[in-house]
């Protein structure tokens, strides 16, 4: 009977081990990546790490200077990455963080993460040939439900090759008592951020095709004449790289209006395409 306690007692002891080795994260505690990135199947909701009724929140948010949002990305620029996470009950968090381009096994690193400066309870790390950003301890939630909020710098990929890039983001909300299944809780997300063609790398692209826009400087109506581009997209980017307008210019003119009442004062990429190639300019909003 004592062997019987003794066994019982050594195998608790080592599924406790097991449990405790992410409390400095997944890769630190050589799980590798649970994310979903690299088609790695694998996440944090297993049986026997972090399965409950209730699940994680998790979100990603990508911010310009400036703290504007972004929904696209520019080659080469630094943006702010924020993970965020809330459980109602759960105050206790772990994530993980990649950014990614390509497809299943054939993922690779897109951009990079800065390794300094890094908020407390973070650690860069790397599995796969991927840079993974996860928590060193376990993180106390803040507020009530209880939040989780981590900020990241990251620059864009240089390259100009037209690519989307994939954030993956596991977030566990855990109750802390060390026991497997106990009303932990784990969520998986992930985001694309398809890149901006600025005007400045397309205006050379179709240099026979005239696009003018007037009035520019402009105060309300946008006139977009593009007669060499008939049936072509027009897409208008913010410096933030957010699209905000979308218009199809006419079919036999090339002409197009676009109503900029709505816009705030600044400067403005126009971009018209079609099948044969692209061509940008800048406007003004007043």
């Amino acid at each position: 009977m004592k062997k019987k306690i003794l066994l019982f007692t050594l195998s608790s002891i080592m599924g406790a081990v097991v449990l405790m080795s992410n409390g400095g994260g997944a890769v630190n505690g050589g799980n590798g990546i649970r994310n979903g990135a690299k088609g790695i199947t694998q996440t944090c909701a297993q049986a026997g790490c972090h399965t409950g009724t209730l699940a994680a929140i998790p979100g990603i948010r990508v911010d310009s200077v400036g703290g504007v949002e972004v929904t696209s990305y520019v080659a080469g620029m630094t943006y702010t990455v924020t993970v965020t996470g809330s459980h109602p009950t759960n105050t206790k968090f772990g994530f993980q963080l990649a950014a990614v381009s390509g497809t299943g096994t054939a993922q690779v690193q897109a951009g990079s993460f800065a390794a300094t400066g890094l908020p407390a309870q973070t650690a860069k790390r790397t599995s796969s040939s991927l840079e993974i950003m996860e928590h060193s301890s376990v993180i106390t939630g803040t507020g009530t439900p209880a939040t989780l909020s981590k900020s990241f710098v990251w620059t864009a990929p240089t390259s100009t090759t037209l690519t989307d890039v994939k954030f993956y983001l596991a977030v566990n909300a855990v109750n802390g008592n060390g026991v497997a299944d106990a009303g932990d809780a784990a969520e998986n997300l992930t985001i694309t951020l398809p890149r901006q063609i600025p005007s400045t790398e397309v205006a050379d692209i179709a240099n026979n095709a005239t696009v003018i826009a007037y009035p520019n400087p402009t105060t309300g109506i946008l006139n977009i004449n593009a007669s060499a581009w008939t049936n072509a997209t027009v897409n208008v980017y913010d410096i933030a790289g957010r699209n905000v307008a979308s218009v199809q210019t006419n079919s036999v003119t090339g002409a197009a209006t676009i109503n900029t009442d709505n816009w705030a004062s600044g400067v403005y990429n126009v971009v018209v395409s079609n099948e044969t190639g692209r061509k940008a300019i800048q406007v003004v909003k007043q």
